[in-house]
């Protein structure tokens, strides 16, 4: 599938993202580092988030029903437990 190719290569690029930001973060002093280390925990966060967004709507696209709700049950309980941390 040309899509999952896609998902794949943009995962690579978060993984390496991810690794050159916690470099920055760990020998760059300052404010910048700081910066680089919040962009680093930022991509550990958000890349999963994207890959499960991606399967999901691709599921959804094929017509899978069960993976699909389960994608958008994981995804809820993520948003859920995101907006209990930001309200306490």
């Amino acid at each position: 599938m040309p899509g999952l190719q896609r998902l794949a290569s943009l995962m690579q690029g978060a993984l390496v993202g991810a690794f050159l930001l916690a470099l920055g973060g760990a020998f760059i002093p300052g404010a910048v580092g700081h910066a680089s280390g919040v962009a680093c925990v930022l991509v550990l966060i958000g890349a999963p988030i994207l890959r499960v967004s991606w399967l999901t709507t691709s599921w959804a696209r094929t017509g899978d029903r069960r993976f699909a709700t389960m994608g958008v049950l994981l995804l809820l309980v993520l948003t859920t437990g995101a907006v209990i941390a930001l309200v306490r």
